[in-house]
């Protein structure tokens, strides 16, 4: 049997949406079912919100706002890339799970640091850090960026007492510019979350 030129067409559309949807139930079908007593997403720190015990370091010393939007790290009033700041996490988290480690950021206009580094201690002091870029950010709209674990690499100078991370135990977090850029770093962090 023949079919009409418009039959034909919605004929192969039917066809397309029941393979696409074939595919779809596949791949549900074949992910883990989620952990209930461990959830996919944590929130590591919120930054549109007031933090007790917050600090920060080198050249954003003091050059950190609280915003409805997050944290701004204010270049255009000194804040380059060699600085940071960060937060004890009391009690320790368990990222022995952790796949991605997300931050929600932007930049603002004039930012010049193409990066920024993620970094995490253990309770003995050990760091690990990893970079993600930002440099191709269109300023003023924050997005989540994404690094993996497996992206974290140690920080020769923060080799705590073993120069091992424990990843059952991440006692601190740092957000910090890229450290070899002396130029205006111009970023609003909105917050960090670990997902498994």
């Amino acid at each position: 049997m023949l079919l009409s030129y418009p039959m034909k067409s919605t004929f192969l559309k039917l066809s397309l949406m029941l393979a696409l949807a074939a595919a779809v139930s596949l791949r549900a079908d074949e992910e883990p079912a989620p952990d209930p007593a461990y959830p996919a997403t944590i929130m590591i720190v919120d930054l549109r919100k007031e933090l007790p015990g917050l600090f920060d370091y080198s050249s954003w010393k003091d050059l950190l706002t609280l915003t409805p939007s997050g944290i701004a790290v204010l270049g255009s009033k000194g804040a380059q890339g060699n600085g940071g700041m960060g937060r004890a996490i009391s009690p320790a988290m368990d990222f022995s799970r952790m796949t991605f480690v997300e931050v929600a950021l932007g930049t603002i206009p004039g930012n010049e640091v193409p990066q920024i580094t993620v970094a995490l201690n253990d309770a003995d002091g050990t760091q690990f850090t990893a970079r993600i870029n930002v440099d191709q950010l269109v300023p003023g709209q924050p997005v989540w960026m994404r690094v993996r674990r497996e992206d974290f690499r140690l920080n020769p100078g923060e080799r705590g007492a073993d120069g091992e991370m424990d990843w059952t135990k991440v006692a601190t977090w740092h957000l910090q510019g890229d450290w070899n850029t002396k130029k205006p770093c111009k970023v609003i962090f909105v917050a960090m979350r670990e997902r498994s």
